[in-house]
């Protein structure tokens, strides 16, 4: 009667936390629903090289480009060497200078000639132009970056002259020549500036930077363009201050770490964006459509509100132009096909969960770790242990929430489908329909883990990737373990605790000490091998950094289903986990011949977990996943169900005819 209260107690908790975790996830659902607007962006430096190749000026490949559905500039910031690419500017060291003048230079000589006593220094950096507000501007970037620049005047000319060294100025952002800005903005184009880091850097040179940016007609965000964003790590409130009053997001680059992004945003009140783009190594790589998918993939599967494309490599005709715009074109189609809506990049509305949310859905999991325990026929003093989790969680939980959210995702990730197969996974067969039904039953209850990971991790930061699920390869590790451990000792399912009440101490100790006695026949150690092979390629195919990657053919397989899916089944599940999984309740397993199947099969049910750890991926791609992975699970699984039961018939049918003669 006691065991049975205790019991009841558990599964009210467990379904407390589960209707927490699912108001959260709802909460999370609407968020995404209303974050959809992509910007398809392309650099000013490419749009000026597709404008030279097509015989046009850039706005009119801009206009061009924009009628396809092209929304945004992306203009990095020059340094010394690009900024004549951007503006009406030459640059030159004073040794150039001199040269030019001694050889009687018209341009550069008549202006040095009538500066007066401002004499040309050989080893200064000089900078010239007919623009006086794009003069002044580059002087006050000069000042604030290195400390010294004078500006002299001959008639429409500036001269602006500094004693940085030229070689460091190469790679010092110079600020934005507005012309270009102007000319985009006239297109009805967006503008994105990417920042360059600079040295020295202190409030008041973060300050001078900035006051230029908040004229730029049409702003849609700020990047950054090096390793560390411009004052770290001291100087990032102001920069927040500075960003936060130009109204615009913060940019992420996809798969381009940035000390101190993540510290940004969480100050900007994660008013982040994130941007996707392929190298320009990485171009000659892709066709055409292998380009486009990918790009969409980013976009309607990872939360990328940023596309940067670049110009095609390959022409398939002679007008470069209108195949980079048809490009485009198809990229906007195929975004609405997802959905999605093309413009100014929205932002991630908040989502907030109580802490008093956050510890129900805690007690939800230490429930099912409880229950866990219980079915692998612990002798524990569950009331004790149940409490000290309690307490120890509602603790960790008002000292450092983050942490504790974490470890609770992760336990609920490793206990519910490891609780899941310890309880459906039976020695009797099933039929095929049976065997259809409980594998469903099974995913179903591993999706538990999935509902607390995305209730627990339903904020902003997560699902932008400023923070991440942690131990993802210990999460694919331990189910594993425990349950192939478990089935090995007790060679089938642990048993019921009625049967456990028939027989004397801890059978689970026993039955190891007596595992380990055994000898062990080369046929089932290199079997053993061979399954530690395939465990490894696993693990090392798991996490956020993946140790091997796919192979070619892998990648063109994946892009064949997400062309026919529309979202892509992960391979675990449907090619692995779901089938032999399915086929594992057909036969039932009767015996650690058996095993090979049940690990095959975890598999599928920790990859279900995992997927939802993905939460940078929207809520209902990934389910989308789950769904497609266990009917097409399914229907392989049937398949070699109805090849096994051939097999069986063919072997039959010849040991009938071996003994018959």
């Amino acid at each position: 009667m006691k065991k049975s209260w205790y019991r009841r107690v558990l599964v009210l908790f467990l379904a407390a936390g589960m209707i927490a975790a699912g108001i959260s996830a709802i909460q999370r659902y609407k968020a995404e629903e209303s974050y959809r607007t992509v910007e398809i962006a392309m650099p000013y430096d490419d749009l000026q090289s597709m404008a030279r190749l097509a015989g046009k000026s850039v706005p009119e490949v801009m206009r061009v480009f924009r009628e396809s559905g092209l929304t945004t500039v992306l203009f990095k910031e020059p340094g010394a060497d690009e900024l004549s690419n951007y503006g009406n500017f030459d640059v030159m060291t004073g040794q150039e200078l001199l040269a030019l003048s001694e050889l009687g230079g018209k341009f550069p000589g008549d202006i040095i000639n009538t500066s007066g006593n401002n004499e040309i220094i050989p080893n200064y950096t000089y900078f010239l132009t007919n623009k006086k507000d794009e003069a002044l501007q580059l002087l006050e970037q000069l000042k604030v970056k290195t400390g010294k620049a004078k500006l002299y005047q001959d008639k429409d000319y500036y001269i602006i002259s500094t004693n940085a060294d030229y070689a460091a100025l190469k790679s010092t952002g110079l600020g934005f020549p507005g012309e270009p800005l102007r000319e985009s903005a006239r297109c009805g184009l967006l503008a994105v500036v990417q920042l360059r880091n600079w040295q020295g850097v202190n409030q008041k040179s973060i300050t001078g930077v900035f006051k230029p940016l908040k004229n730029i007609p049409n702003l849609s965000a700020v990047a950054f363009n090096d390793t560390s964003v411009p004052g770290y790590p001291n100087q990032i409130p102001c920069l927040a201050e500075e960003i936060s009053s130009l109204g615009v997001p913060v940019t992420e680059i996809e798969f381009f770490a940035q000390r101190g992004l993540t510290k940004l945003a969480i100050l900007l009140n994660k008013h982040l964006v994130r941007l996707h783009t392929v190298k320009v190594e990485e171009m000659p790589k892709y066709e055409t459509a292998d380009l486009e998918s990918r790009l969409i993939l980013a976009a309607s599967e990872r939360n990328i509100r940023i596309l940067l494309i670049r110009p095609l490599t390959y022409y398939k005709t002679g007008d470069p132009l209108t195949e980079n715009a048809s490009f485009i074109s198809n990229i906007k189609k195929d975004l609405e096909q997802k959905d999605l809506i093309i413009g100014k990049a929205s932002s991630l509305p908040p989502i907030a969960v109580s802490i008093f949310g956050l510890l129900i859905m805690g007690l939800g999991v230490i429930s099912g770790g409880l229950l866990l325990l219980e079915r692998l026929a612990y002798q524990i003093k569950w009331q004790v242990l149940g409490i000290a989790a309690i307490i120890i969680y509602a603790a960790l939980l008002a000292i450092a929430p983050d942490p504790a959210r974490k470890l609770m995702a992760f336990a609920a990730v490793v206990i519910f489908p490891t609780l899941s197969l310890l309880t459906f996974v039976q020695n009797r067969r099933l039929s095929a329909w049976q065997s259809i039904i409980m594998l469903a039953i099974t995913c179903m209850y591993s999706l538990i883990g999935a509902l607390f990971t995305v209730g627990l991790l339903s904020d902003t930061a997560y699902i932008l990737k400023m923070d991440s699920f942690m131990g993802v390869k210990a999460a694919v590790v331990l189910p594993l373990a425990i349950i192939g451990l478990f089935f090995l000792v007790y060679s089938g399912p642990p048993p019921s605790k009625t049967e456990q009440a028939k027989t004397t101490g801890n059978n689970f100790w026993s039955g190891l000490a007596s595992l380990l006695d055994r000898p062990v026949l080369i046929k089932w150690a290199i079997a053993g091998a061979v399954l530690l092979a395939i465990f490894a390629i696993y693990v090392m195919r798991t996490g956020n950094e993946v140790v091997l990657p796919p192979s070619t053919l892998e990648l063109k397989f994946r892009a064949l289903l997400d062309n026919f899916l529309e979202v892509r089944p992960r391979t675990k599940e449907f090619l692995l986990g779901q089938p032999f999984l399915l086929v594992l309740f057909y036969t039932g397993y009767r015996g650690n011949v058996y095993l090979p199947l049940l690990l095959l099969g975890t598999i599928g049910q920790i990859s279900i977990v995992n997927t939802f750890a993905h939460l940078h991926t929207p809520l209902l791609v990934s389910m989308l996943r789950f769904f497609n992975g266990l009917w097409s699970g399914i229907i392989i699984g049937l398949v070699l169900i109805l090849l096994l039961n051939l097999a069986i018939r063919w072997y039959k049918a010849y040991e009938h005819c071996k003994d018959t003669g």
